[in-house]
């Protein structure tokens, strides 16, 4: 296969249609889901962090850092998940998070370069970076997971009695 033939597959991955017809708009659906995802997380933590503050405050910082943490992303993947439940096709929800993770290690990586030199500043970045980023991925993308592998897993099932 020539390079100019590797080329066009790899642009025919971003078009939406082939052959004049409508490809599958997983791809499409995985970023607007990504997109909804920040927006869900954002918005849950702009509004639990104040909330947490002063009930955590008498706590050890570890575990005041844990709860402004994981209730927030609790929070937020509750939010996102009500659309899995609804929906047949499960598998653009969990590659949402997967864009949300790769969104995330590229700006990590970009934030350390530009910081190098600052390390108070740095330091400020991973210490929010760690509080806000792990949780609503392993929360929400382990659920998102489960969910569309229990569904496909469901059908299988379903197809193995028809």
């Amino acid at each position: 296969m020539s390079s100019k033939e590797q080329k066009v597959e790899f642009q025919e991955f971003f078009r939406f249609t082939k052959d004049g017809k409508m490809k599958s708009g997983t791809f499409a659906y995985s970023i607007t889901y990504a997109a909804l995802i920040l927006i869900v997380y954002g918005t849950a933590y702009y509004f639990l962090i104040d909330v947490l503050a002063p009930l955590t405050k008498d706590l050890a910082p570890w575990l005041a850092n844990l709860i402004g943490a994981i209730v927030p992303a609790l929070v937020g993947a509750l939010i996102c998940l009500i659309p899995i439940v609804l929906i047949s096709n499960k598998k653009p929800f969990f590659l949402g998070y997967v864009w949300i993770a790769v969104f995330a290690l590229v700006f990590l990586i970009a934030m350390i370069i530009l910081l190098k030199d600052d390390r108070e500043a740095l330091s400020i970045f991973l210490h929010l970076f760690v509080i806000m980023v792990p949780a609503p991925l392993l929360i929400g993308g382990g659920s998102a997971l489960y969910l569309w592998k229990r569904s496909e897993r469901i059908e299988r099932t379903s197809e193995d009695y028809d």
